[in-house]
This record gives structure tokens, sequence and C-alpha cells, in this order.
């Protein structure tokens, strides 16, 4: 009885880790034309108006001169995903994105990214050179491409 006690709450506990949700950079006053960054993740097909969610960059990323074998990447934005926003790179690989605090996601009715000023950065669709031993710009903002993802930054790292 007690092994099955103990299996029960191991199948909880793993349960638990597993359903967690990307999180939102936390913004500032957001401006009229950008949506707050507090929804909840949509589950299954997205609602009209559903906020999407971005996942947090670590404050204190450094970011080394590893090369990547892709040269292009395309931003995909997928409310019915469990990461809203990802990168698929020229290679075939899917990219997870993460991005400084500040930076805020759209709707499910306009599938865009915002910076911490409200200028949209990404749309659905958008492409990214990455140039070969250099660190690429998403609208004036540092890229840090990773082997498996892609960092955007709001200031150049130190």
């Amino acid at each position: 009885m007690l092994r099955h006690v103990r299996w029960i709450v191991v199948v909880m506990l793993v349960a638990a880790c597993g359903s967690a949700t990307p999180t939102t950079a936390p913004a500032s006053a957001p401006p009229t034309s950008a949506p707050p960054a507090t929804a909840p993740a949509a589950s299954g097909p997205a609602a009209s108006g559903a906020a999407i969610q971005l996942q947090l960059a670590p404050a204190d990323l450094g970011c080394d001169t590893i090369g990547v074998d892709y040269r292009e990447v395309t931003f995909q934005i997928d409310l019915g995903s469990t990461t809203h926003v990802t990168a698929l790179a020229n290679t075939g690989l899917v990219l997870q994105t993460f991005w400084a605090a500040g930076f805020r996601g759209g709707t499910a009715d306009n599938k865009v990214v915002f910076d911490p000023t409200g200028a949209v950065v990404v749309t659905a669709g958008d492409k990214l050179a990455i140039p070969e031993g250099a660190f690429p710009r998403l609208k004036g903002y540092f890229v840090c491409p990773a082997p498996e993802a892609l960092y955007i930054l709001a200031t150049d790292p130190q």
C-alpha cells in the first residue's frame, strides 16, 4: 500500500511540473496600442484577443560566439502551442525564443511582439538573416543565436 501511495505522489509531482506555461516579460505601463501582457496563456485554439506569452531571457545573459549552422530564421506565432513564439531555421530546426524584460506579445488577432516602447519588432512570418561571424539585429535589438534558441535582448550584452 505504501509503495502505491509513493507512486501516486510521484505521478502528481511529474504532472505538476509538466503543466508550467511560459512566462511573460513584465511590462511597464503598456502603450495604448499594445495589449496588456498579463492575460493567461491559451489552451487549445486561441480565442480572439488572447495574449501571446513570451519566454523571459535571463537578465544576466552573456552571448558566446558559438557558431550556428542556420543562416535565416522565420518567426512563428502559434497560441495553440506550448511555446507561443518560435523561430524556424532554414535548416528545419525549431528554435525557442527568449525575450528581454519589457518585450511583450500581442494578441491572437495581430500575432506580433512589441518592444519596450510599444513598437512592433516581430510579426508572424518575419524573417531574420543570421550572418556568419556576426550577431544579427532585430529592429536594432541584439540577437544572440544559439544552437537551439534565439535570445532577443533590449541592450547589448557586456
